[in-house]
């Protein structure tokens, strides 16, 4: 069965970068996300179009925080209530997301994420598909599938399937778009 992973600081709530480390520790922090209304219609649109694909959101979360995991999974309830409760996946921060997929990933894979690093550990077997938000693409190592979060959600949505049949999408970040409009 075909599987889409799709990850959540960053990709379905816009990532609010902080001055320290310890913010991400208060309460209310993950709750107060701004969702990425384009994405999460995306994939509401893409788990409907698309039935025969499974979709789950695969998280980092801090797990010495007290507030986080009970945070996110409100986040979620509230943004995305259309995903059930078995349909999530929380992983330790700075743990390979693919390790905790029982059974292990597959070619038959797929991750929505907007950190490298994490598509660096999923591709191969699986392939990942990163999601250029505001804050990423700076560097240009990720030479593989990406798409923007500013595209239509359905248009994000076509372009998942059209990953998942085989297609290459590569959009470039916003920041360039944006340079090269003011050139």
């Amino acid at each position: 069965k075909t599987r889409l992973f799709v990850d959540m600081d960053g990709t379905v709530a816009e990532f609010k970068p902080v001055d320290t480390l310890e913010r991400l520790y208060e309460k209310n922090y993950f709750m107060n996300l701004k969702p990425n209304q384009n994405v999460i219609d995306a994939i509401k649109l893409f788990k409907q179009l698309n039935p025969d694909v499974e979709v789950h959101i695969l998280s980092a979360v801090l797990t010495d925080s007290k507030y986080a995991l009970a945070e996110k999974n409100a986040w979620l309830d509230k943004h995305m209530p259309w995903l059930d409760d078995q349909n999530r996946i929380f992983v330790p921060c700075g743990s390979d997301k693919g390790a905790a997929i029982r059974g292990g990933i597959t070619e038959k894979d797929y991750l929505l994420d907007d950190y490298t690093i994490n598509l660096n550990s999923w591709d191969p077997p699986a392939k990942g598909i990163k999601l250029y938000n505001s804050i990423n693409g700076t560097k240009g190592t990720w030479k593989k599938n990406r798409i923007s979060h500013l595209r239509a959600p359905g248009d994000i949505a076509k372009c998942i399937k059209m990953i998942m049949d085989g297609e290459l999408i590569q959009d470039v970040p916003p920041q360039i778009q944006y340079q090269d409009i003011k050139a």
